[in-house]
């Protein structure tokens, strides 16, 4: 067994001291050179990210150059594609192509034509030719440059034709489309037509005293028509010609309603006429009819079912009497009333036999014609509306007068009714009558 030794203890940690001392300087230099080798490992990492940014730049540049050019090929592959099939087109389908420019050119035309029309300039030929449409936007551009002098409208003299045929100098003040005139203290509504100023509508003193102020250069309140005179042209139509544009369906729609007026009339005086149903208890009933005194009016309907309890004493004949009775006043009660039904339900449909027609008839001449103009087109709809209107004013009263006929003869049969029905349930005399008539009998 080892003994431990303390002086060898010593010399082994002096040793390991020694060694340590001897190896400092050479772990301070490894440590240098890990850190200038960091060092140089971060600068060539900032150099190649440098590298890869600015070549990913050029990337990107290149990358966005060629997507241009795709999108170029794309629009020539297109473009291509478009005249090969135009190639390929048959004849047919060309003319179609050509029709619908051609109908595309009238449209904008006619719009054009329209506006020039409503801002008073010529629209159908000058110097007895067709106005082309490029003198047609330059008076469009005409009225755009003189369009910028509404905003400060000014009084400059023109001649004004009057209605009476004279021609007066005036002053005119345009504001828009909408012109007024002052001659000698009177104030007119004007329009350009062909170049020349005509009066609409002689204006009323307020009027001209408002235009003698703004020539003055003082503020007045100045009054138009914001329809530019249209409403005033639209002619007065009477009934009859109302009625005479809806064509040949309008006389069915006017014999209906005439029969349906008469029937209504009569119907309406006869349930008027109808006495007041009078009502009993059942004990004054038994005694009215035991006594045959009667307390209604002649020859009314409560009248002929009191005769049948008081001449018929069997119950089940009577009560047989009393229904057909009945049934034969209701027939009189609602006599007549069907017809004025049917007009409430055949003259809506007849107006829209007639709206049906006038529409085929329309569209016919736009065919033939062209839909170029709208107001021709929306005055064929409606003369073919027409019909329907008075389909209709005719309908409602009539379905509102057999509503109250109907009400009316339908009250007054109910009250017949329970009339009968009291009749029917006096049994009392009848069993008296019959006992009295067996005692009578000799045995």
């Amino acid at each position: 067994m080892k003994r431990f030794s303390p002086s060898g203890f010593l010399r082994g940690a002096a040793f390991s001291t020694l060694i340590l001392s001897a190896a400092a300087p050479a772990f301070a230099q490894v440590e240098a050179d890990l850190q200038k080798r960091i060092s140089i490992a971060q600068s060539s990492l900032n150099t190649t990210e440098q590298k890869i940014s600015r070549e990913r730049a050029s990337f990107a540049r290149e990358i966005n150059a060629l997507e241009r050019d795709v999108r170029g090929l794309e629009k020539q592959t297109a473009a291509a594609r478009r005249l090969e099939d135009e190639k390929n087109l048959s004849l047919t389908k060309l003319q179609e192509r050509l029709n619908g420019w051609i109908s595309q050119r009238n449209y904008q035309n006619n719009l054009i034509q329209q506006f020039l029309r409503q801002q008073g300039g010529s629209a159908t030929a000058i110097a007895g030719e067709t106005v082309s449409t490029e003198q047609r936007l330059r008076q469009i551009a005409d009225i755009a440059s003189a369009s910028e002098g509404w905003l400060e409208p000014t009084f400059r003299p023109v001649e004004l034709a009057l209605d009476n045929g004279d021609i007066v100098s005036s002053e005119l003040l345009s504001l828009g489309p909408v012109h007024w005139a002052i001659a000698d203290g009177q104030a007119y509504s004007v329009t350009s037509k062909e170049g020349e100023w005509q009066s609409i509508k002689h204006l009323p003193s307020d009027a001209a005293s408002a235009l003698t102020a703004l020539q003055e250069g003082q503020e007045a309140v100045l009054y138009f028509d914001p329809s530019l005179s249209q409403f005033d042209q639209i002619p007065d139509e009477s009934i009859l010609d109302h009625l005479e544009k809806g064509g040949v369906w309008a006389l069915p729609i006017l014999l209906f309603a005439l029969i349906a007026l008469v029937i209504g009339v009569l119907k309406a005086f006869q349930l008027l006429r109808l006495p007041q149903v009078v009502s009993f208890t059942p004990a004054a009933l038994r005694n009215a009819v035991e006594t045959g005194k009667s307390v209604f009016s002649a020859g009314s309907m409560q009248q002929g079912l009191f005769d049948i309890a008081r001449e018929i004493r069997q119950p089940r004949e009577r009560d047989d009497q009393l229904f057909l009775q009945l049934q034969e006043y209701r027939v009189k009660l609602e006599q007549r009333l069907t017809a004025i039904a049917i007009t409430a339900s055949v003259a809506p449909l007849l107006g829209l036999l007639g709206t049906v027609s006038g529409m085929i008839e329309t569209f016919r001449m736009m065919t033939l014609f062209g839909s170029g103009n709208p107001e021709v087109v929306s005055g064929g709809i409606s003369q073919a509306l027409i019909t329907t209107e008075l389909g209709l004013v005719v309908a409602i009263p009539a379905l509102v007068v057999h509503s109250l006929l109907s009400r009316r003869a339908r009250a007054y049969y109910l009250s017949l009714e329970n009339f009968a029905v009291l009749l029917s349930q006096d049994s009392e005399p009848q069993k008296e009558h019959s006992q009295n008539t067996q005692e009578a009998v000799p045995a």
